[in-house]
Protein backbone atom coordinates (compact mmCIF):
# COMPACT_ATOMS: atom_id res chain seq x y z
CA UNK A 1 0.00 0.00 0.00
CA UNK A 2 1.48 3.32 -1.15
CA UNK A 3 4.79 1.62 -1.81
CA UNK A 4 5.99 4.58 -3.87
CA UNK A 5 6.29 6.79 -0.79
CA UNK A 6 9.09 4.55 0.44
CA UNK A 7 11.20 5.26 -2.63
CA UNK A 8 13.51 8.22 -3.08
CA UNK A 9 12.12 8.79 -6.58
CA UNK A 10 8.75 9.73 -5.09
CA UNK A 11 10.16 12.29 -2.68
CA UNK A 12 12.40 13.75 -5.36
CA UNK A 13 9.27 14.88 -7.19
CA UNK A 14 8.60 17.28 -4.30
CA UNK A 15 12.12 18.69 -4.45
CA UNK A 16 12.49 19.00 -8.19
CA UNK A 17 11.05 21.95 -10.02
CA UNK A 18 8.11 21.36 -12.33
CA UNK A 19 9.12 19.48 -15.45
CA UNK A 20 6.53 21.37 -17.50
CA UNK A 21 4.48 24.57 -17.45
CA UNK A 22 1.65 25.80 -19.65
CA UNK A 23 4.03 28.46 -21.01
CA UNK A 24 5.92 25.74 -22.84
CA UNK A 25 2.91 24.32 -24.71
CA UNK A 26 3.68 24.61 -28.44
CA UNK A 27 1.37 25.94 -31.12
CA UNK A 28 -1.55 23.52 -31.47
CA UNK A 29 -3.40 25.29 -34.27
CA UNK A 30 -3.64 22.19 -36.44
CA UNK A 31 -4.60 19.86 -33.58
CA UNK A 32 -8.01 18.47 -32.60
CA UNK A 33 -8.59 17.37 -29.01
CA UNK A 34 -11.32 15.66 -27.01
CA UNK A 35 -11.38 16.23 -23.26
CA UNK A 36 -13.89 14.13 -21.34
CA UNK A 37 -15.39 16.02 -18.43
CA UNK A 38 -14.05 19.21 -19.97
CA UNK A 39 -16.67 21.42 -18.33
CA UNK A 40 -15.22 21.48 -14.82
CA UNK A 41 -12.15 20.94 -12.65
CA UNK A 42 -9.08 19.45 -14.27
CA UNK A 43 -10.96 19.02 -17.54
CA UNK A 44 -11.81 22.71 -17.72
CA UNK A 45 -8.20 23.73 -17.11
CA UNK A 46 -7.00 21.22 -19.69
CA UNK A 47 -9.49 22.51 -22.26
CA UNK A 48 -8.48 26.08 -21.48
CA UNK A 49 -4.76 25.46 -21.98
CA UNK A 50 -5.20 23.46 -25.17
CA UNK A 51 -7.59 26.00 -26.69
CA UNK A 52 -5.33 28.90 -25.66
CA UNK A 53 -2.66 27.42 -27.88
CA UNK A 54 -4.92 27.00 -30.88
CA UNK A 55 -6.32 23.48 -30.56
CA UNK A 56 -9.87 22.71 -31.63
CA UNK A 57 -11.26 21.30 -28.38
CA UNK A 58 -14.37 19.15 -27.93
CA UNK A 59 -15.74 19.11 -24.40
CA UNK A 60 -17.20 15.60 -24.05
CA UNK A 61 -19.76 15.85 -21.25
CA UNK A 62 -23.04 14.36 -20.09
CA UNK A 63 -24.76 17.65 -19.20
CA UNK A 64 -25.18 19.85 -22.28
CA UNK A 65 -26.19 22.97 -20.35
CA UNK A 66 -23.14 22.75 -18.09
CA UNK A 67 -20.90 22.14 -21.08
CA UNK A 68 -22.27 25.13 -22.99
CA UNK A 69 -21.87 27.27 -19.88
CA UNK A 70 -18.26 26.08 -19.63
CA UNK A 71 -17.66 26.98 -23.27
CA UNK A 72 -18.95 30.49 -22.59
CA UNK A 73 -16.62 30.80 -19.59
CA UNK A 74 -13.71 29.47 -21.63
CA UNK A 75 -14.39 32.03 -24.34
CA UNK A 76 -14.46 34.82 -21.74
CA UNK A 77 -11.24 33.61 -20.14
CA UNK A 78 -9.54 33.34 -23.52
CA UNK A 79 -10.71 36.78 -24.59
CA UNK A 80 -8.65 38.16 -21.70
CA UNK A 81 -5.59 35.92 -21.91
CA UNK A 82 -5.44 35.41 -25.69
CA UNK A 83 -7.42 38.28 -27.29
CA UNK A 84 -5.85 37.55 -30.70
CA UNK A 85 -7.35 34.06 -30.72
CA UNK A 86 -10.68 32.89 -32.08
CA UNK A 87 -11.17 29.78 -29.91
CA UNK A 88 -12.54 26.60 -31.44
CA UNK A 89 -14.66 24.96 -28.75
CA UNK A 90 -17.47 22.46 -29.25
CA UNK A 91 -19.73 20.25 -27.15
CA UNK A 92 -19.84 16.49 -27.60
CA UNK A 93 -22.44 14.53 -25.64
CA UNK A 94 -20.91 11.69 -23.62
CA UNK A 95 -22.48 9.47 -20.98
CA UNK A 96 -19.74 7.12 -19.82
CA UNK A 97 -22.20 5.09 -17.74
CA UNK A 98 -24.04 3.93 -20.88
CA UNK A 99 -21.85 2.04 -23.35
CA UNK A 100 -24.29 2.31 -26.25
CA UNK A 101 -24.30 6.06 -25.72
CA UNK A 102 -20.49 6.03 -25.71
CA UNK A 103 -20.51 4.24 -29.07
CA UNK A 104 -22.87 6.87 -30.49
CA UNK A 105 -20.57 9.61 -29.22
CA UNK A 106 -17.58 8.07 -30.99
CA UNK A 107 -19.58 7.71 -34.20
CA UNK A 108 -20.78 11.31 -33.98
CA UNK A 109 -17.23 12.57 -33.72
CA UNK A 110 -15.95 10.32 -36.51
CA UNK A 111 -18.74 11.52 -38.80
CA UNK A 112 -17.26 15.04 -38.66
CA UNK A 113 -14.29 13.93 -40.76
CA UNK A 114 -11.76 15.62 -38.49
CA UNK A 115 -8.39 14.39 -37.35
CA UNK A 116 -7.93 13.47 -33.68
CA UNK A 117 -4.58 14.32 -32.17
CA UNK A 118 -5.30 14.43 -28.44
CA UNK A 119 -7.71 12.37 -26.33
CA UNK A 120 -7.74 13.20 -22.62
CA UNK A 121 -9.77 10.66 -20.64
CA UNK A 122 -10.32 12.97 -17.69
CA UNK A 123 -13.92 12.50 -16.54
CA UNK A 124 -14.59 10.34 -13.53
CA UNK A 125 -16.62 9.49 -10.47
CA UNK A 126 -15.40 9.64 -6.89
CA UNK A 127 -16.65 7.57 -3.97
CA UNK A 128 -20.32 7.53 -4.89
CA UNK A 129 -22.93 5.22 -3.29
CA UNK A 130 -23.06 1.66 -4.67
CA UNK A 131 -25.01 1.12 -7.88
CA UNK A 132 -24.73 -0.49 -11.29
CA UNK A 133 -24.38 1.18 -14.66
CA UNK A 134 -26.96 0.70 -17.41
CA UNK A 135 -24.81 -2.20 -18.60
CA UNK A 136 -24.78 -3.92 -15.20
CA UNK A 137 -21.28 -2.94 -14.10
CA UNK A 138 -20.27 -1.37 -10.78
CA UNK A 139 -20.79 2.31 -11.54
CA UNK A 140 -17.35 3.73 -10.63
CA UNK A 141 -15.54 1.09 -12.68
CA UNK A 142 -18.02 1.56 -15.53
CA UNK A 143 -17.44 5.32 -15.76
CA UNK A 144 -13.78 5.59 -14.82
CA UNK A 145 -12.55 2.67 -16.90
CA UNK A 146 -15.00 0.79 -19.11
CA UNK A 147 -16.64 3.82 -20.75
CA UNK A 148 -13.25 5.36 -21.50
CA UNK A 149 -11.97 1.99 -22.76
CA UNK A 150 -14.74 1.78 -25.34
CA UNK A 151 -14.43 5.43 -26.35
CA UNK A 152 -10.68 5.08 -26.85
CA UNK A 153 -10.88 1.81 -28.77
CA UNK A 154 -13.53 3.21 -31.12
CA UNK A 155 -11.49 6.35 -31.74
CA UNK A 156 -8.19 4.49 -32.01
CA UNK A 157 -8.22 4.13 -35.83
CA UNK A 158 -8.61 7.91 -36.11
CA UNK A 159 -5.83 8.49 -33.57
CA UNK A 160 -3.59 6.15 -35.57
CA UNK A 161 -4.51 7.91 -38.80
CA UNK A 162 -3.72 11.28 -37.17
CA UNK A 163 -0.25 10.35 -35.85
CA UNK A 164 1.55 11.78 -33.99
CA UNK A 165 -1.23 11.63 -31.41
CA UNK A 166 -1.70 11.36 -27.67
CA UNK A 167 -3.98 9.48 -25.29
CA UNK A 168 -3.96 10.58 -21.65
CA UNK A 169 -5.66 8.52 -18.94
CA UNK A 170 -6.19 10.38 -15.68
CA UNK A 171 -5.51 7.93 -12.86
CA UNK A 172 -4.59 8.58 -9.24
CA UNK A 173 -2.12 7.56 -6.57
CA UNK A 174 -5.22 5.98 -5.00
CA UNK A 175 -4.40 2.96 -7.20
CA UNK A 176 -1.75 2.15 -4.57
CA UNK A 177 -4.26 2.10 -1.71
CA UNK A 178 -6.60 -0.73 -0.77
CA UNK A 179 -7.81 -2.68 -3.79
CA UNK A 180 -9.46 -6.12 -4.00
CA UNK A 181 -7.32 -9.21 -3.62
CA UNK A 182 -5.52 -9.71 -6.92
CA UNK A 183 -5.97 -6.07 -7.90
CA UNK A 184 -9.30 -6.08 -9.75
CA UNK A 185 -11.42 -9.03 -8.51
CA UNK A 186 -13.41 -9.37 -11.72
CA UNK A 187 -16.10 -11.41 -10.00
CA UNK A 188 -17.39 -8.41 -8.04
CA UNK A 189 -17.63 -6.03 -10.99
CA UNK A 190 -21.29 -6.97 -11.49
CA UNK A 191 -22.12 -6.43 -7.83
CA UNK A 192 -23.00 -2.88 -6.72
CA UNK A 193 -21.83 -3.49 -3.16
CA UNK A 194 -19.23 -6.20 -3.75
CA UNK A 195 -16.58 -3.78 -2.48
CA UNK A 196 -16.68 -0.55 -0.49
CA UNK A 197 -16.95 2.78 -2.40
CA UNK A 198 -13.33 3.65 -1.63
CA UNK A 199 -12.08 0.28 -2.86
CA UNK A 200 -14.24 0.65 -5.98
CA UNK A 201 -12.60 4.01 -6.67
CA UNK A 202 -9.07 2.74 -6.06
CA UNK A 203 -9.72 -0.25 -8.31
CA UNK A 204 -10.92 1.98 -11.14
CA UNK A 205 -7.75 4.08 -10.90
CA UNK A 206 -5.63 0.93 -11.02
CA UNK A 207 -7.56 -0.09 -14.14
CA UNK A 208 -6.60 3.22 -15.80
CA UNK A 209 -2.90 2.37 -15.51
CA UNK A 210 -3.32 -1.30 -16.42
CA UNK A 211 -5.17 -0.26 -19.60
CA UNK A 212 -2.55 2.39 -20.40
CA UNK A 213 0.23 -0.16 -20.32
CA UNK A 214 -1.68 -2.85 -22.23
CA UNK A 215 -2.68 -0.38 -24.96
CA UNK A 216 0.82 1.09 -25.26
CA UNK A 217 2.21 -2.41 -25.74
CA UNK A 218 -0.33 -3.19 -28.48
CA UNK A 219 0.37 0.03 -30.32
CA UNK A 220 4.11 -0.58 -30.24
CA UNK A 221 3.76 -4.18 -31.38
CA UNK A 222 1.53 -3.06 -34.27
CA UNK A 223 4.10 -0.50 -35.38
CA UNK A 224 2.03 2.53 -34.38
CA UNK A 225 4.95 4.14 -32.62
CA UNK A 226 3.63 7.69 -32.94
CA UNK A 227 0.53 7.14 -30.83
CA UNK A 228 1.60 7.88 -27.27
CA UNK A 229 -0.56 6.72 -24.36
CA UNK A 230 0.27 7.65 -20.78
CA UNK A 231 -1.38 7.83 -17.36
CA UNK A 232 -1.15 10.57 -14.76
CA UNK A 233 -1.80 11.27 -11.10
CA UNK A 234 -2.82 14.94 -10.88
CA UNK A 235 -2.15 15.25 -7.16
CA UNK A 236 -4.50 15.87 -4.29
CA UNK A 237 -6.69 18.52 -5.92
CA UNK A 238 -9.77 20.59 -5.21
CA UNK A 239 -11.74 19.20 -8.13
CA UNK A 240 -15.14 18.47 -6.64
CA UNK A 241 -14.91 14.81 -7.71
CA UNK A 242 -15.76 13.67 -4.19
CA UNK A 243 -19.30 15.02 -4.37
CA UNK A 244 -21.29 14.45 -1.18
CA UNK A 245 -18.93 12.17 0.73
CA UNK A 246 -21.35 11.98 3.66
CA UNK A 247 -23.38 9.51 1.58
CA UNK A 248 -20.56 6.95 1.69
CA UNK A 249 -18.16 8.05 4.44
CA UNK A 250 -20.43 9.61 7.04
CA UNK A 251 -20.68 13.26 8.07
CA UNK A 252 -17.62 13.38 10.34
CA UNK A 253 -15.21 11.74 7.87
CA UNK A 254 -16.73 13.73 5.02
CA UNK A 255 -16.13 17.01 6.83
CA UNK A 256 -12.57 16.02 7.73
CA UNK A 257 -11.73 15.06 4.16
CA UNK A 258 -13.25 18.27 2.78
CA UNK A 259 -11.24 20.39 5.22
CA UNK A 260 -8.06 18.48 4.39
CA UNK A 261 -8.57 18.93 0.66
CA UNK A 262 -9.32 22.65 1.12
CA UNK A 263 -6.21 23.11 3.25
CA UNK A 264 -3.70 20.86 1.49
CA UNK A 265 -5.21 20.32 -1.95
CA UNK A 266 -3.71 21.83 -5.06
CA UNK A 267 -5.79 24.09 -7.24
CA UNK A 268 -7.03 22.62 -10.51
CA UNK A 269 -4.69 24.69 -12.68
CA UNK A 270 -1.73 23.10 -10.89
CA UNK A 271 -3.35 19.68 -10.96
CA UNK A 272 -3.77 19.78 -14.74
CA UNK A 273 -0.04 20.22 -15.42
CA UNK A 274 0.84 16.52 -15.71
CA UNK A 275 -2.00 15.70 -18.08
CA UNK A 276 -1.17 18.74 -20.19
CA UNK A 277 2.43 17.54 -20.31
CA UNK A 278 1.29 14.19 -21.67
CA UNK A 279 -1.16 15.84 -24.06
CA UNK A 280 1.02 18.58 -25.49
CA UNK A 281 4.69 18.51 -24.52
CA UNK A 282 7.10 17.91 -27.44
CA UNK A 283 9.15 15.85 -24.98
CA UNK A 284 6.64 12.99 -25.19
CA UNK A 285 7.41 12.52 -28.88
CA UNK A 286 11.10 13.43 -28.68
CA UNK A 287 11.75 10.84 -25.95
CA UNK A 288 9.12 8.38 -27.24
CA UNK A 289 7.39 8.21 -23.87
CA UNK A 290 4.47 5.79 -23.91
CA UNK A 291 2.97 3.43 -21.37
CA UNK A 292 4.34 5.60 -18.57
CA UNK A 293 2.89 6.99 -15.34
CA UNK A 294 3.47 10.61 -14.33
CA UNK A 295 2.93 12.47 -11.05
CA UNK A 296 3.15 16.21 -10.24
CA UNK A 297 4.60 18.03 -11.90
CA UNK A 298 5.20 15.90 -14.99
CA UNK A 299 7.68 13.56 -13.31
CA UNK A 300 7.69 9.89 -14.22
CA UNK A 301 7.18 7.40 -11.39
CA UNK A 302 6.89 3.64 -11.21
CA UNK A 303 3.30 2.69 -10.26
CA UNK A 304 2.26 -0.09 -7.88
CA UNK A 305 3.27 -3.75 -8.34
CA UNK A 306 -0.30 -4.56 -9.38
CA UNK A 307 -0.13 -1.85 -12.06
CA UNK A 308 3.13 -3.31 -13.36
CA UNK A 309 1.74 -6.86 -13.52
CA UNK A 310 1.66 -7.74 -17.23
CA UNK A 311 -0.69 -10.68 -16.69
CA UNK A 312 -3.20 -8.42 -14.93
CA UNK A 313 -2.84 -5.79 -17.65
CA UNK A 314 -3.70 -8.36 -20.29
CA UNK A 315 -6.53 -9.86 -18.27
CA UNK A 316 -8.17 -6.47 -17.81
CA UNK A 317 -7.82 -5.64 -21.50
CA UNK A 318 -9.40 -8.97 -22.50
CA UNK A 319 -12.21 -8.59 -19.96
CA UNK A 320 -12.99 -5.08 -21.22
CA UNK A 321 -12.72 -6.02 -24.88
CA UNK A 322 -14.88 -9.12 -24.49
CA UNK A 323 -17.49 -7.13 -22.57
CA UNK A 324 -18.02 -4.59 -25.35
CA UNK A 325 -17.57 -7.02 -28.25
CA UNK A 326 -20.28 -9.34 -26.89
CA UNK A 327 -22.65 -6.37 -26.89
CA UNK A 328 -21.89 -5.57 -30.53
CA UNK A 329 -20.20 -2.28 -29.68
CA UNK A 330 -16.71 -3.08 -30.93
CA UNK A 331 -15.20 -5.36 -33.52
CA UNK A 332 -11.74 -6.87 -33.22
Amino acid sequence: MLESIYTIDYWKTYLLKANFTTDTIPDLTSKVAIVTGGNTGLGYETSLALAANGAHVFLACRDKLKALDAIERLERDLSETAPHLYPKLDFLFLDLADLRSVAKTAQEFLSKGLSLNILVNNAGLGMVPPSLSKDGVEIIFAVNHLGHFLLTQLLLPKLIESQPSRIVNVSSMAHELEVPLGGIQFGTLSQPDGESPIVNYNRSKLANILYTKALARRLTNAGHNRVFVNAVHPGYCQTGIDGDLSLTQGKVVSKLLSLTRAWAGRNVAEGAISQLYCAASPEIEDRELSGRYFVPDAHELRPSPYAMNKELQERLFKYSEDFVVKRGLLTT
